[in-house]
């Protein structure tokens, strides 16, 4: 019996390691999953479309006031801390400059396509990089966000391997880029309806 506990519990801990998947983000409208090289799921696509009540400005002009493609620093940084207290950074000099550059991609009748950076804080931040495809329609404007990848700012002592593809599992938070990119969208909307 007492082994019979002991494998259990060492079964449990073992489960309990391992990162599961999100299974709400399968079932989260507009959103596509892909597989990365190695047949792991990600989050490949995500759409929403929101119906226009009142359009005061244009697609394009709103998308390039309110996204950002300004450059980031992600940084490898030994630290001390936890999720509770503050945390103390000790630099160990090691961070990437990912490049930004144009907002504006393309536009072409009803369609911008822009590419831009965002971010959200769990515990610590993270980018998430994008490129969104908006279509004016008579009724409503679809967002199609592509090429959707996040780094973390601060990796600790780990390496900071820079954007990658959000795996949809739990510890990867596919449901807070969902959240980050649905407060673009909320932004650009909101510029078009502004007097």
């Amino acid at each position: 019996m007492k082994n019979l506990i002991g494998i259990l519990t060492i079964f449990a801990l073992l489960t309990g390691c391992t990162s599961q998947k999100m299974m709400l983000i399968y079932k989260t409208e507009g959103v596509e999953i892909g597989q990365n090289t190695s047949g792991i799921d990600i989050l490949k696509k995500y759409s929403i479309s929101k119906p226009i009540t009142a359009l005061r400005s244009s697609l394009s002009l709103c998308i390039a006031q309110e996204l950002d493609n300004s450059p980031v620093v992600l940084i490898n940084e030994n630290y001390y801390g936890s999720h509770w207290w503050s945390y103390y950074n000790m630099p160990n000099h090691q961070s990437i400059t990912v490049s930004g550059g144009e907002t504006i991609k393309l536009v072409e009748g009803n369609n911008v396509v822009a590419s831009a950076v965002t971010n959200y804080q769990y515990y610590s931040k993270y980018f998430v990089s994008y490129t969104l495809t908006a279509t004016r329609n008579k009724n409503d404007i679809n967002y199609l966000f592509s090429n959707i990848k996040q780094a973390q700012q601060y990796t600790g002592s780990s390496v900071n391997d820079g954007f990658e593809n959000i795996k949809t599992v739990a510890r990867a938070h596919p449901d807070l880029v969902i959240e980050s990119l649905n407060k673009e969208v909320a932004k650009i909307h909101e510029c078009l309806e502004r007097q």
